[in-house]
């Protein structure tokens, strides 16, 4: 790219920065919500009950007035916003899916809105045709009061300068030169997450000096590439805080992360639908955020037995209400009361997808628990060894392969330990191999999949 253009993107980089900034902080409620979550943080039980009603009523009723989806379902139901009168009341709508979405399509949107002052975005899902989402403007001001709490717990504070290592697009896949943009307005430093390679590691920390970057959001898994090569290169830079979401966060490469950047690793769960979050506190517990959204979790029983579903209903976006949504990601639940001094309820375990299963050869099933323990066994042993990351492919019945990307002390010897591992962690009744490549697949928004298999039949 040449001066020019580069010149031209960093203005519009800016700008769009400035206007966000505008948008998000200044216009809205964003002072107002700020200083609300700061306190209801601390609400008893009870109280955040009595919120969550208040909340649930409001949308109920918006919906039945405004959505020609919800009005019809409660019209053919016999029931209408005034029969919500408690939380469990909600079992009055039946659970939502990703397919009555498809089906529905604009059904769900919400007539009190001027598309032009709507914003449209798809789920990024790894399978499937990306389902579009409506969202008006306070619900994205609401939004980032919400995401800010998270950052408020991590001590990250609101001009820190952050590092995003996520799926904010920087630069064309065949782009090459300054693979980073600053954004002044918001005090980001976006860095290219599809570019990421060891040859660009050092361009990365730099410019994270240079901008005296404070904190880094990213993919936990581009969060760990870049921790796992600054350490092979002797790099360390010390931050507040590192923020993952939109993937699963597992524990060895948490370690690698802290080590890299001298500091906590927060990791919080949203979803492109709005209707769930889960934060971490400074306790390193998860918790639900109950403002956000009144938060089912259903036990599943089979494979995934121990686990809870996630049926969510979201407040805060008037656009496209979701009642009863079934987001499709299995948690397993915490009891107890957290240390941090909230009511919040609490989670384990952040699993992942509930359709994520190996099938053997004999019909055994190992469900999405089952294969966090043996991603667990493998990527702990192999935090250790001459690898940057990893991906267990399950491409037969029969065959599970492990792929990965190597440094250069890599050897033969190493590769034979690492067929070990996997052969200990998989049934005998299946091959295993491993392959080394060069760099892994991504999916469109930038992330990579500790798990995948072929389409199951």
């Amino acid at each position: 790219m040449g001066a020019v253009a580069t010149l031209k993107r960093d203005l519009q980089v800016n700008w769009k920065g400035f206007y966000t900034r505008i948008l998000k902080r200044h216009i809205g409620p964003f002072n107002q919500r700020q200083r609300w979550l700061s306190q209801t943080q601390y609400f008893g039980a009870d109280e955040l009950k009595s919120i969550q009603l208040e909340l649930l009523q409001t949308i109920v009723r918006h919906a039945y007035e405004t959505v020609p989806y919800y009005r019809d379902y409660m019209k053919r139901e016999g029931f209408g916003p005034e029969d919500i009168q408690r939380l469990e009341d909600i079992r009055r709508f039946a659970i939502l899916t990703k397919q009555d979405l498809k089906e529905a399509g604009s059904a769900f949107v919400s007539t009190r809105f001027n598309p032009r002052f709507m914003r449209t975005v798809h789920t990024g899902g790894t399978t499937g045709t990306p389902l579009p989402l409506r969202r008006d403007l306070r619900s994205i001001q609401h939004e980032h009061c919400f995401v800010r709490r998270q950052f408020d717990w991590a001590g990250v504070d609101l001009d820190d300068r952050c590092a995003l290592l996520t799926w904010r697009r920087v630069a064309g896949a065949n782009e090459h030169g300054r693979l980073y943009l600053y954004d002044a307005g918001m005090r980001e430093l976006h860095l290219s997450t599809i570019h990421l390679s060891l040859e660009v590691v050092d361009m990365y920390v730099d410019a994270m000096r240079r901008y005296e970057v404070r904190a880094l959001q990213a993919y936990p898994s581009a969060a760990y590439f870049l921790a796992k090569a600054m350490l092979a290169k002797g790099l360390r830079l010390p931050l507040k805080a590192v923020l993952t979401t939109s993937e699963t966060l597992i524990a060895a490469h948490k370690q690698v992360i802290e080590e890299a950047f001298d500091c906590r690793v927060f990791d919080y769960y949203g979803s492109a639908e709005r209707v769930c979050y889960i934060h971490t506190c400074e306790e390193g517990s998860y918790h639900i955020v109950p403002e956000y959204g009144l938060t089912e979790l259903l036990a599943v029983d089979g494979p995934n037995e121990g686990c809870c579903r996630i049926v969510a209903t979201g407040f805060w976006n008037m656009a496209m209400p979701l009642i009863r949504y079934d987001i499709g990601d299995l948690v397993v639940p915490r009891s107890g009361i957290c240390a941090c001094g909230r009511s919040f309820p609490m989670i384990e375990r952040i699993i992942g997808r509930e359709g994520t299963y190996i099938r053997t050869p004999s019909g055994r099933i190992l469900g999405a628990m089952a294969i966090e323990y043996i991603l667990a066994r493998v990527l702990y042993a192999m935090y250790k060894m001459p690898i940057l990351e990893a991906q267990i492919i399950q491409e037969r019945d029969d065959l599970v392969a492990l792929e990965y990307v190597g440094l250069s002390e890599f050897n033969a010897e190493s590769e034979r330990q690492l067929l070990k591992l996997l052969r200990d962690e998989i049934p005998s009744e299946m091959q295993v191999c491993v392959r080394r490549i060069e760099k892994m697949k991504q999916t469109t928004a930038g992330k990579y999949l500790s798990f995948a298999c072929y389409e199951h039949h």
